[in-house]
């Protein structure tokens, strides 16, 4: 039996449910609202008016996605979150994780002077403090999505509102949403934590120096932090919706310009990038490229434009794709 309907209504009850499982609920919800129509028409065709009051026997795809959860007892926040919670959680810890250690191996490597035994416990506190900030962060995330932000039902659970069953062109990649969490994560480890791993070796100079000012960075912390934030944010976001829709478009542009403007308080300021980084630049290609001088020896606007580039790439992509899948 094909029914818009119908598919809509198993797509709004399985597209939340963990993907291991989600072909054979899909599977046993068609059979059962099968069996129930025929039990309620017989040999007669059902009209819309029958699949609605069978579909509303069944209860709101929230309610029946609630009784088909494997954590259906377990959740804090609520069925239609709390896989997706979960999963990301476990991304966020992962990749939090991955970033203090290689941060904390990159300062042990760059400064010798370090012991193991002082370098280990330091490692240790470190970790403790980023996975709970970690967790604390993605809780209240999803508590503002459930509670306040965003209202999970955005009008799904009635029947003459459920979301249509999306195109595949229209769905995002879970691991682009990851990697992008990834990236955020990194990013501000790396800024943070030890901002002189930037360096530049010139073969004519037996020194290593380094790109930025690392007093300067580490002075504009909450920049950094604000920034790796909104990208969690907005990849946090596609990975609930997980295809391309107005409302992800929205979030996506308020996001992208705001981080467009972090970028701006950041990098507008010359003396964010190291002075003798610059003179060497400036020596190394006054003669030969000026082009080339011009740009490293304004590393900080470069720097700037790359960024901006990327968050209108993906402000463009983003509108996009909504507009034209999210009929």
């Amino acid at each position: 039996m094909k029914s818009d309907l119908i598919d809509r209504y198993v797509y709004a009850v399985t597209k939340n449910l963990p993907s291991k499982i989600r072909n054979d609920i899909s599977s046993e919800l068609y059979t059962l609202i099968e069996d129930m129509i025929e039990s309620r028409c017989g040999d007669m065709p059902p009209s819309e008016t029958d699949i609605k009051v069978v579909l509303t026997e069944l209860g709101t795809p929230s309610e029946l996605a609630g009784k088909y959860s494997p954590d259906e007892e377990k959740y804090l926040i609520g069925p239609q979150y709390y896989w997706k919670y979960k999963f990301l959680l476990s991304i966020i810890l992962a990749t939090t994780a991955f970033g203090l250690t290689i941060a904390s191996i990159v300062t042990a490597i760059i400064d010798p002077e370090v012991n193991w035994y002082f370098a280990i416990p330091s490692w240790f506190a470190m970790m403790i403090m980023g996975l709970l900030n970690a967790f604390a962060f993605v809780t209240l995330l999803f508590v503002i999505f459930q509670r306040k932000g965003i209202d999970v039902k955005i009008n799904s659970d009635s029947l003459d509102n459920l979301p249509p069953v999306p195109k595949k062109k229209a769905l995002i990649s879970k691991h682009e949403s990851i990697m992008g969490i990834f990236f955020s994560i990194i990013f501000a480890t790396l800024f943070l934590i030890v901002p002189e791993i930037f360096v530049v070796h010139f073969l004519d100079d037996t020194r290593i120096i380094p790109i930025f000012n690392t007093d300067i960075i580490k002075s504009v912390w909450y920049i950094i932090i604000a920034f790796a934030v909104l990208g969690i944010i907005r990849e946090c976001y596609k990975l609930y919706e997980g295809r391309y829709t107005k409302r992800l478009a929205v979030v996506t542009v308020v996001v992208d310009i705001l981080s467009a403007l972090l970028s701006f308080a950041f990098l507008l300021d010359n003396n964010i990038i190291n002075r003798d980084f610059s003179s060497a630049i400036i020596k190394l290609f006054q003669d030969e490229a000026e082009f080339i001088m011009n740009i490293f020896s304004r590393f900080n606007l470069f720097f700037l434009s790359v960024i901006l580039f990327a968050l209108a790439l993906d402000m463009g992509v983003t509108v996009f794709k909504a507009l034209k899948y999210d009929n």
